[in-house]
């Protein structure tokens, strides 16, 4: 009554307006546009093409689904974290069973009314069911085991990423594991730990390299340690390299990229989305691109330092992780820092599995942000 008195009475459309985070919101809104003229240039600059077209659709849809996570209290994602990562994990395992097969891989569930990919869904699913996990455990730091600081949540990270990995996707299972690495460096591993388990990274990656990758894979560090020697396999990355470089300062203009209009770039609207946008927007617009990027990483982080309790705390640094990772991979393979990942840059790659994990994943972190502004 005190605060109605000093501001007026609080209509149904105040309340709604207070309750959203609008640095999300705006970000959000932000990243998207130049997405979506990104990807209309890449298709030719026809508004109405297939591509855009479903881009539109699965922003919308993804925008819906936002504002309803952000609706619910984040308590409810605690209560539901078990559940909601059982259901995540059962898709998972699912695909492995009656999952659709596209170019020699298995990623995709086929539903009566939708397609979709699992293993996008899972990278927000692992986050909550991460975070409900060690919130659990900091309450129970007299009574901490090896099992259940280290194997337990391991065990919540790597059952999935394994599944992930012999659809066969490489890079969701790396970014899985680089998600949840991410929430237990500031929660829990002190640097011995840290070093500790980087050294068995490596090692498992050695081993790996000499028994379980695919023909395709190793080939892609090779082709990417000498992309010269490899001409025809380096296509892709020459072809994203000429674009960045042919951007210079300024860029050549919205659809003006030759790169782009030529047909040079290959997976324009998915892979290397990026280098349409470096060639077209040229340094300046790359760097207002990665802005507003890291903005949203660092305002998750500036929100799990004011959340209320650990679980919140986790799930703003795991979505913010996972907002991170796929930019740094996806753009660092642009820019040659890595080998060919196949990971999408979000919102900017087109596909809708990732588009709306994305967009819930910034809708629990705007129920933090709710809980933020009312303690």
């Amino acid at each position: 009554m005190a605060n109605e008195l000093i501001t007026g009475p609080q209509t149904w459309w105040t309340r709604i307006r207070r309750s959203v985070d609008w640095i999300v919101v705006t970000v959000a809104i932000g990243i998207a546009t130049l997405a979506l003229i990104n990807l209309n240039s890449a298709e030719g600059g026809d508004w109405s093409g297939p591509l855009v077209r479903d881009q539109l659709r699965f922003v919308a849809i993804g925008t819906i689904l936002m504002f309803g996570a952000a609706a619910i209290d984040y308590r409810v994602y605690y209560r539901a974290a078990y559940p909601i990562y059982a259901i995540g994990f059962g898709f998972v395992l699912l695909v492995t069973i009656v999952g659709t097969t596209t170019n020699n891989a298995t990623r995709w569930l086929d539903l009566a009314f939708v397609r979709f990919q699992p293993s996008e869904l899972m990278k927000l699913v692992l986050v909550i069911g991460l975070a409900r996990y060690l919130h659990w455990l900091a309450r129970r730091e007299s009574r901490r085991t090896l099992v259940g600081t280290l194997l337990l949540p391991g065990a919540l990270v790597l059952v999935p990423a394994f599944l992930v990995i012999k659809q066969p996707d490489l890079s969701t299972g790396i970014i899985l594991i680089l998600i949840a690495m991410s929430v237990l460096a500031v929660t829990e591993f002190d640097l011995k730990t840290l070093l500790g388990l980087t050294a068995a990274g490596v090692i498992s990656f050695m081993v790996a390299w000499s028994f379980f990758l695919h023909g395709y894979q190793t080939k892609r560090i090779d082709v990417w340690l000498d992309p010269e020697s490899h001409p025809d396999e380096a296509y892709q990355i020459i072809q994203a390299r000429t674009a960045v470089g042919n951007g210079g300062f300024f860029g050549r203009g919205v659809a003006q990229g030759t790169q782009n209009v030529l047909d040079f770039v290959p997976y324009k609207e998915s892979d290397f989305s990026f280098a349409v946008f470096a060639e077209e927007w040229g340094f300046v617009g790359s760097t207002m691109l990665l802005a507003l990027y890291m903005a949203l990483v660092l305002w998750a982080v500036n929100l799990a330092s004011q959340a209320r309790d650990r679980f919140a705390a986790c799930l703003c640094v795991g979505i913010g992780a996972m907002f991170l990772w796929h930019v740094v991979l996806n753009i660092g393979v642009v820019l040659e820092f890595f080998p060919n990942t196949g990971l999408p840059l979000p919102f900017f790659s087109h596909g809708g599995s990732n588009v709306v994990t994305m967009m819930l994943g910034l809708g629990v972190l705007m129920s933090v942000s709710r809980s933020r502004k009312w303690r």
